[in-house]
This record gives C-alpha cells, structure tokens and sequence, in this order.
C-alpha cells in the first residue's frame, strides 16, 4: 500500500496546473472575442454614422433647392457640388446636384451625397443617390 502511495504523490499537482493552463487559455480566447465585437460595433456606429450624415446633406440640399433659393446646374454642363462640413463628430458631407428638363415642363434633379465619418485611418464613406421632381 505504502508503495501505491509514493508513486501517486504529486499527481494532484499535475492536473491543477493543467486545469489552470487550460481556464487562462479560455480566458484569454474570451477577451480576444470581445475585444473584436467591441471594434466591430464601433465601426458599425462611425458607418451608420456617415449614412446619416449623406442623408442629411441630401435633405438639406433639397430644402435649398425647392424651398430656398439654391439651383442645380444642367447634368449636361456638369453637377453644382455643396459641402457641409464638421457635423457631428467630424462627420461631412458633400452633395452633387444636376437637373435635367426633358421637354415635358417639368425638371428631374439628381443627387449624389457622399456622407465621411470617423479618424483618417479608419474613415467610413457612404454614398446615396436621389432623385426628385418638380
């Protein structure tokens, strides 16, 4: 018995230290999976961020033309560009407008919105285009 004993001594020792080497490896697995889902979400906000920001210069550029006094160049002479600058967290836009008057009395505008948001390095860009009519 004494014999069974000496050789079993010091086992206990062996499978706490691989336990332990196996929990931190789980928890150094865990902290790299939630540290990439914590990037992934902000990214996400700075992207949904300059789509906003390309909305609003789209809206704030159809209120220019048909409610104030802004025009839009003939698509065929080129596109009238308006820039709108230092939005909310340094988000910008900038807005394209052309129109085109096929001859029926009325006149079809065109926009193209690129919305920008976020640092230089990992800057997002969204692009819309509309269309409207008078």
């Amino acid at each position: 018995m004494r014999a069974l004993k000496s050789r079993q001594r010091g086992f206990s020792i062996i499978i706490a230290t691989f336990v332990l080497v196996v929990l931190g490896l789980l928890a150094a697995a865990m902290l790299n999976l939630l540290g990439a889902g914590a990037e992934s979400v902000a990214r996400e906000v700075i992207s949904t961020r300059a789509l906003l920001a390309a909305e609003s210069g789209v809206q704030r550029r159809l209120n220019e033309v048909f409610v104030g006094s802004g025009s839009c160049a003939a698509c065929s002479a080129g596109a009238t560009q308006s820039n709108y600058a230092n939005w909310y967290d340094s988000c910008a836009a900038t807005v394209a407008c052309c129109t085109r008057s096929p001859g029926d009395g009325r006149s079809y505008y065109f926009f193209t919105a690129t919305g920008r948001c976020g640092p230089a390095g990992e800057q997002a860009v969204r692009v819309i285009e509309v269309q409207a009519r008078d």
